[in-house]
């Protein structure tokens, strides 16, 4: 395990501690917390883009929003209705 040393403002030390301490966890738990979370945001969104292929997350969701406006209640369509649907 590596150790580093990071400079914080004050008053951004001061918040972390006191949230560390209402959460009671250390300071260093929260740290690895927050640095944990921003590399697995960072790697979902690498992943997300990597799976779009480079299609535009807008035309996806306008494309889901097509095919939710076309569906209609009743049974649950056959898997070849739901591909008719996405092809048309």
């Amino acid at each position: 395990m590596g150790a580093i040393s990071v400079r914080l403002p004050d008053d951004l030390k001061d918040k972390a501690m006191k949230l560390a301490k209402k959460k009671n966890i250390s300071f260093n738990s929260l740290v690895n917390h927050w640095l944990q979370a921003a590399v697995m945001q960072d790697e979902t969104l690498e992943w997300m883009n990597k799976q779009l292929g480079g299609k535009n997350p807008a035309d996806l969701i306008a494309d889901f929003g097509d095919f939710l406006d076309k569906s209609e209640p009743g049974e649950e369509p056959a898997p070849e209705d739901m591909q008719q649907a996405l092809n048309d």
